[in-house]
């Protein structure tokens, strides 16, 4: 049975060791969990981010995502990457923010000044489709649920 306190502390376990790991922000990857995730009640395949399929990845599954192409909302099947655990969903998170060349840009901005907004700002037009990606994850970093 889902539990808020439950899932904000697994997540917040999995967020900080990948930042370890990679140096990525734990409170970017955690206010990203619970805007894509439902605050985790929704991780289908242990994918609480909603990572497309990739070579290598642990497993693949179908499912519907709603996505906005010019203003337009649709509702279509998409290809997503499953994961054995939830850390295991959080480190590749991390590391596509961190090594991918789709968010160098903001990364590298982000090594010299730690300014979180600037990087949020950086990695949501490619991140997510949603017009309102980056104010709702940096109101989500703002939220004290997560300290």
């Amino acid at each position: 049975m889902y539990n808020l306190e439950d899932s904000i502390k697994e997540a917040k376990s999995a967020a900080e060791e990948s930042e370890k790991l990679t140096g990525c922000p734990s409170k970017l990857s955690l206010a990203q969990w619970a805007l894509e995730s439902g605050w985790g009640k929704h991780s289908p395949g242990n994918n609480c981010f909603g990572i497309k399929e990739y070579t290598g990845c642990y497993g693949v599954q179908e499912l519907m995502t709603t996505e906005v192409y010019s203003g337009v909302t649709r509702h279509l099947p998409q290809k997503f990457a499953t994961f054995k655990n939830l850390s295991d969903c959080f480190v590749k998170h991390a590391k596509l923010i961190t090594e991918s060349k789709y968010y160098s840009k903001a990364w590298m901005g982000y090594k010299l000044d730690k300014n979180i907004t600037k990087l949020v700002e950086g990695i949501a037009p490619v991140y997510s489709t949603s017009p309102t990606y980056s104010k709702d994850i940096l109101s989500l970093i703002s939220s004290t649920k997560f300290i």
